[in-house]
């Protein structure tokens, strides 16, 4: 009789360890269930309870599918689980135990904010791994022109908890914005922090040099050339920072950056922000968890659910690194991550699948496999 690899009680279990030695607090019952959960949702790919019930195998046989999907809805609901406060523990604990193979310890922080439909409006902070990112810190709102996403005392609090979640590791954080986090109250307290920011800015925004005030996009600029102005002041203000002006090839419209540190790697410390935070964005929706069915429930609910969201893109983002950093581990398992492309005579490897697919098409060929192959439960995270 051939054995299965992996199935569905290994997986739940390698979860279910994990949180017990990770995140001590929670109840009996939700660590029993929550490891289900993260299952479901990955196996399904899909954040809706219905599909998740659908990937229960182990529970569908003691239960009829409208129960199991019942209780995963009064999971949501339940007001003695905090999703937000559930998953800093998690990564926490991840962040705890990384260690970054660059000697200057530079960690690239981005944030924006992501809209499903016009349901609701999530406040986001990510880590850049590689070319993408991982979710960090996150605060849920309803609905789409909800005020108090967009407050200054929303921001500062998320920049705030990524500080503490950081604070006293020896990381240098480079805070990476786009045109709407251009104030300056929030790159003033990104500054009193001691970190880093590369903030792009709007062309129209005022600019104090040399007694002479004018737009931003008229600052001198070169063509395919980025060119640096020290000490300016920005906004009425008179807020004091260094701009960018780079006006790249590869850019549609030019970028105007503010930065308060190391001016030399400002333009390619921006070109971080796209790939850290919107692949995040895209792999909760279209190409991962289809986020965007979800338009019906209560904003705790929907926490709490993107909460265990969350904690699947972080799982299968580290999956995907520990793929590439241990691949002689998974000497039995073919996967093209990359290829080589010949340009100018020259052999250039280029990633074509992403840390978070490269991890999800390896949970898909462990899953039930009659080979085995490691599934690693540890989130441990490596800096690739």
């Amino acid at each position: 009789m051939n054995k299965l690899y992996n199935i569905q009680s290994d997986i739940t279990s390698g979860f279910s360890n994990f949180l017990s030695l990770n995140i001590p607090y929670l109840r009996k019952t939700q660590l029993n269930f929550i490891p289900s959960l993260m299952f479901g949702m990955i196996n399904s790919e899909s954040c809706a309870s219905s599909d998740i019930a659908k990937s229960l195998k182990d529970e569908l046989i003691w239960a009829q599918f409208d129960s199991v999907v019942k209780r995963i809805n009064r999971f949501w609901n339940n007001n003695l689980f905090q999703g937000k406060v559930f998953f800093s523990s998690l990564i926490s604990s991840i962040i705890h135990n990384y260690k970054s193979k660059h000697s200057n310890n530079k960690v690239h922080i981005t944030f924006d904010h992501m809209f499903s439909h016009d349901n609701y409006t999530v406040f986001m902070f990510s880590m850049r791994i590689g070319t993408q990112g991982i979710p960090i810190y996150f605060d849920c709102f309803k609905g789409s022109n909800n005020s108090d996403a967009f407050k200054i005392d929303t921001i500062i609090n998320g920049i705030n908890a990524v500080h503490n979640l950081f604070n006293g590791k020896g990381f240098e954080l480079i805070f990476l914005a786009d045109r709407w986090f251009s104030s300056t109250l929030i790159l003033d307290h990104i500054d009193s922090l001691g970190h880093t920011y590369c903030v792009r800015l709007k062309g129209n925004i005022h600019v104090f040099k040399d007694n002479k005030k004018f737009l931003a996009k008229k600052l001198k600029h070169q063509k395919y050339h980025a060119v640096v102005h020290k000490d300016v002041l920005i906004t009425d203000n008179r807020f004091k920072s260094n701009i960018i002006y780079s006006n790249s090839l590869n850019t549609s419209t030019p970028w105007i950056i503010a930065s308060n540190n190391d001016l030399d790697h400002a333009v390619l410390n921006y070109s971080y922000r796209f790939g850290s935070i919107e692949c995040v964005f895209k792999n909760q929706k279209s190409n991962g968890f289809n986020l965007n069915k979800i338009s019906n429930m209560s904003i705790h609910s929907f926490t709490n659910m993107y909460s265990i969201l969350c904690t699947c893109i972080v799982y299968l983002t580290i999956l995907g690194t520990d793929f590439s950093k241990n691949s002689k581990c998974y000497h039995n398992v073919n996967i093209t991550t990359h290829k080589v492309y010949i340009i100018n005579d020259k052999r250039i490897k280029k990633r074509v699948m992403s840390l978070f697919n490269t991890g999800l098409t390896l949970f898909n060929i462990a899953f039930n496999s009659f080979h085995y192959i490691r599934l690693p439960f540890t989130f441990k995270l490596y800096d690739i």
